[in-house]
């Protein structure tokens, strides 16, 4: 039986829900947002607090979880990644994403200095969307290549990349699995010698930031 935390309760995070329980009645779904969250399914856990702070605390490597699911406005796994290094008495700083960076990037975003939304689409996925293989699900067009992929394979100047990919677990409704977000922490805690570009994306839209971090 799954367990699945949603870290998030507004409009997504019960989306997540619906879904995932649409898909499997038996699971247990934990939701985790600081706001009281409404509409929720009866049978869904509330946890009232910070959700970043809740997932650094309660995801340790016995944690009984199947499935991470994001639906804050914010980049979860970066946020998480940075509280765990932090915990590695290691100093974390934002780093500047390059004009030039974004440049390479379908229809970037910029959220603040440090911080990017990125996407191939330029209109308003359906939130149903099953991220099929070939055709885009709007457009009906040739899907362009995943954008995890390109983060993976892009050349970067200034940052060591590290990224995870956003799974499809119910229509419209991405995370992680969680040897993903461990290997994620693994591949940040071997790279210090330059900045990191933190990358979290599924086949179409993604999020990036970039941070330093050294020993103490």
């Amino acid at each position: 039986m799954d367990t699945v935390w949603v870290l998030g309760g507004g409009q997504f995070g019960r989306h997540a829900c619906q879904q995932l329980r649409q898909k499997d009645a038996e699971a247990t779904i934990i939701v985790v947002d600081k706001q009281a969250s409404h509409d929720l399914p009866a049978d869904v856990h509330h946890v009232c607090e910070d959700a970043v702070t809740w997932l650094t605390k309660q995801f340790t490597a016995d944690a009984a979880v199947s499935m991470v699911i994001p639906a804050l406005p914010l980049h979860l796994a970066a946020e998480w990644l940075k509280k765990k290094l932090s915990a590695d008495s290691r100093t974390v700083q934002p780093v500047t994403l390059p004009d030039t960076l974004l440049g390479q990037l379908p229809n970037p975003i910029r959220l603040n200095p440090d911080n990017a939304v990125i996407s191939h689409a330029d209109f308003l996925c359906p939130s149903n969307c099953l991220e099929p293989d070939e055709l885009c699900s709007f457009t009906r067009k040739k899907r362009p290549q995943p954008l995890f992929e390109i983060l993976e394979e892009m050349s970067y100047r200034d940052f060591s990349p590290v990224i995870i990919r956003s799974r499809q677990f119910a229509p419209g409704v991405g995370g992680f699995l969680p040897d993903d977000l461990w290997t994620l922490l693994q591949s940040a805690r071997s790279r210090s010698d330059m900045p990191l570009l933190i990358g979290t994306a599924c086949k179409c839209h993604g999020a990036i930031t970039g941070i330093s971090h050294e020993k103490l």
